[in-house]
């Protein structure tokens, strides 16, 4: 089989800036990660951490740090920048809700108090001010008194009654938050005449104020005297985040040297001297993670979620047990988004790829020919070997060739909005096979069917619009059971005839683009989806991929399971389901229509569909004569081992390969053509600058 195995592709996902989970009185938890370029994304922790939706940034909007605050459900979302502003996210519409300038320059740090009323944040200008956010409002209260140097941290004692923060002129205070003035004044140590920075402080529940500076040092200090109670060289470089338990016995630190060190708080003892140790905090374990700076960390450590989240300059989430730490394995976690990042157009061999606020296109070339002798790895029971490819990278004018096309179609969405009151932007778009119609999910989780017949005169219908998942009915009136929820995944068939939809609430709709009627809405199931995909050569067949890597096939037009997917309703024993990474996408070669390729980022998985029928590659396999030596030999009989344990265990027939790395997209082109686009994550790190290095062994 020809592979274009492709790497050009250069997208750089951006440095994880700020980590925050939802309160523990919300009813799902969810993790928000902020990156350089402004976007915000959404992680479920209950399935392996999922990531759910992504809100989109912009120019000059880098998140610096988050909060979720659980006022009324959902809870709120509040990040900002090295800008004057703080924004409140809707994470439904994934569109800014609300915003406040802080009239102190840009906001470095957020903390919101104990019963969600006030948000404190620390500005460049030296004031900490306060904000009104009870209600659901978002208004300036105050701001405290002005020091030197900006405030670089800032953090709620459990009570509320005081508000610590450390600065970049080596010092942390504490502030009355009644009359705004610093109580105490902490200076931590100084090299010569430098200043230190305070990059992160905490306040525990015994009122203790912990701090990490720009010297490696994490402190401990009483906050009623003022005075230092405990102090650890923890790191070699900046401390740039640290994070508590709720109980207050347990303090993860993190920063610049790569390194994340758990200090855990000594019980009641005595020494041989008789000295008491209550309350000393010693550092029970380290691990290096990452490849560059560490700049977040997040904590849950309820039973139910137990995690420690770090993330950084190398754009990878790293996910751990908090209460066994350092015991077991990370969780590495993909910094690619999970979809619609690469499309393929089959007859022009193109290649588009999105990237933060740019598009390219590519084109294949042919493979070339290679002879017998030489080596082929084997997938399943199909051979690939890597192929060369030529690239051109096109570079079109889309305002030259469609500049009268889109100006008709933005004319009529605008029209169509304005008339039904509805807010403008859209969460996805997709053509149908045929290129009559277009499928516009707007931010209001509208989904509009357009019809594209008339496009050479400029005419564009908006032929219907589904309300289904903005909690409305088949007739369009509101039901008391639905819930708008924000579309997350989409599909349309080969034959153009259905679409399904899904959104973050797991509700999974089929409607009829030819009668344009609402279909059927599939069987809600307790376990979230990652993918959705038509069959290409049986278009009735829906495979929905579950957050397990579980999947079922549904028939959308006798609305019920295949009957391949009956008899394989137990998957908990596949290999499949054994995978870390979730399942990204599926597709399906021409050749062999009766199987199917799934695929995450760092695994292919074939499977077959039916267990009678056999494919034209197989069937002439059996007449050709193979000349197998030993490491062949070896493989067959590990296959045909592998495959008598399925059939009595009754397994599904699946195979799994891990040749290709960080996998983009997998398509085919035409009959055994695929193309494999990887982005390998050493491209990834010689993109990022130098990361710290200290000497060792005095050299």
């Amino acid at each position: 089989m020809e592979v274009h195995r492709c790497r050009f592709v250069e997208y750089q996902p951006a440095a994880i800036n700020a980590l925050n989970f939802t309160p523990p009185t919300a009813k799902q938890t969810r993790l928000a990660v902020g990156r350089a370029n402004g976007n915000i994304e959404i992680w479920d922790p209950a399935q392996r951490y999922r990531l759910e939706k992504t809100i989109p940034g912009g120019k000059d909007l880098s998140v610096e740090t988050l909060l979720e605050q659980l006022l009324a459900a959902p809870p709120r979302l509040f990040s900002s920048g090295l800008n004057p502003y703080i924004i409140e996210w809707d994470t439904t519409s994934l569109t800014a809700k609300k915003s406040v300038d802080s009239n102190g320059g840009a906001v470095w740090c957020l903390a919101v108090n104990s019963t969600g009323t006030r948000l404190a944040a620390g500005c460049e200008d030296g004031c900490i001010r306060l904000f009104n956010i009870s209600d659901g409002s978002l208004e300036y209260m105050r701001s405290f008194e002005s020091q030197k140097g900006r405030i670089l941290s800032v953090a709620w004692s459990p009570e509320d009654d005081f508000i610590v923060s450390g600065g970049s002129d080596s010092s942390i205070r504490i502030w009355n938050v009644v009359t705004g003035r610093a109580a105490q004044r902490m200076t931590v140590n100084k090299v010569k005449n430098d200043h230190t920075l305070v990059w992160t402080v905490a306040v525990l529940k015994d009122k203790t104020v912990v701090s990490g500076d720009s010297l490696g040092n994490l402190m401990f200090w009483d906050a009623e005297r003022g005075t230092l109670k405990q102090s650890h060289k923890a790191h070699g470089a900046d401390i740039l985040s640290v994070v508590t338990s709720r109980s207050g016995d347990q303090v993860f630190s993190a920063g610049v040297d790569r390194k994340l060190n758990c200090f855990r708080k000594v019980q009641q003892q005595r020494n041989n001297k008789n000295t008491s140790t209550a309350g000393n905090w010693v550092n029970i374990g380290s691990r290096r993670y990452h490849w560059h700076d560490i700049r977040a960390l997040a904590l849950d450590d309820r039973p139910s979620v137990n995690s420690i989240v770090s993330g950084g300059v190398d754009v990878e989430l790293v996910a751990c047990p908090a209460a066994e730490f350092p015991q077991l394995i990370q969780n590495r976690l993909p910094p690619f988004p999970h979809k619609y990042l690469i499309a393929l157009s089959r007859s022009q061999k193109l290649i588009m790829s999105t990237f933060f606020n740019s598009v390219s296109l590519w084109q294949l070339g042919k493979g070339k020919k290679r002879s017998k002798k030489q080596n082929t790895r084997a997938f399943g029971f199909v051979s690939i070997k890597p192929s060369k490819f030529k690239l051109n990278l096109t570079i079109i004018s889309f305002k030259k060739i469609l500049a009268g096309p889109l100006d008709s179609t933005t004319n009529a969405l605008n029209e169509y909005l304005q008339k039904h009151n509805a807010s403008s932007g859209a969460h996805h778009v997709l053509f149908t096979p045929g290129s009559d119609k277009l499928i516009v999910v707007t931010a209001e989780s509208r989904i509009l069917i357009i019809d594209l017949l008339g496009w050479k005169e400029g005419s564009f219908e908006i032929l219907r619009e589904f309300g289904h998942h903005r909690g409305l009915d088949n007739e369009g009136r509101s039901t008391d059971k639905s819930k708008v929820a924000t579309v997350i995944s989409l599909a349309v068939s080969a034959d153009g005839q259905w679409l399904s939809t899904a959104d973050d609430d797991n509700r999974i709709h089929v409607f009829n683009l030819d009668s344009l009627k609402h279909h059927i809405k599939l069987p809600k199931s307790s376990i979230p989806h990652t993918a959705l995909s038509f069959n290409d050569f049986r278009p009735n067949e829906l495979c929905v991929a579950l957050a397990s890597n579980e999947f079922y096939i549904y028939n959308v037009e006798t609305k019920r399971l295949t009957d391949w997917s009956k008899a394989h309703t137990d998957q908990s024993g596949s290999k499949l389901v054994e995978q870390r990474d979730r399942i990204r996408g599926m597709t399906y070669n021409p050749e062999c229509p009766d199987k199917m390729i799934l695929y995450g980022s760092t695994y292919l998985a074939q499977v077959k569909l039916s267990d009678t029928a056999t494919s034209t590659t197989e069937k002439s396999a059996k007449h050709q004569k193979r000349k197998f030596n030993e490491d062949t030999l070896k493989e067959a009989d590990e296959q045909n081992k592998d495959n008598t344990e399925a059939k009595k265990k009754g397994s599904m027939d699946v195979h799994i390969a891990h040749k290709y790395q960080q996998i983009l997209y997998c398509g085919f082109l035409d009959h055994n053509s695929m193309v494999m686009i990887e982005r390998p994550k050493f491209s990834v790190l010689e993109k990022l600058p130098p990361s710290y290095y200290k000497a060792q062994f005095g050299t």
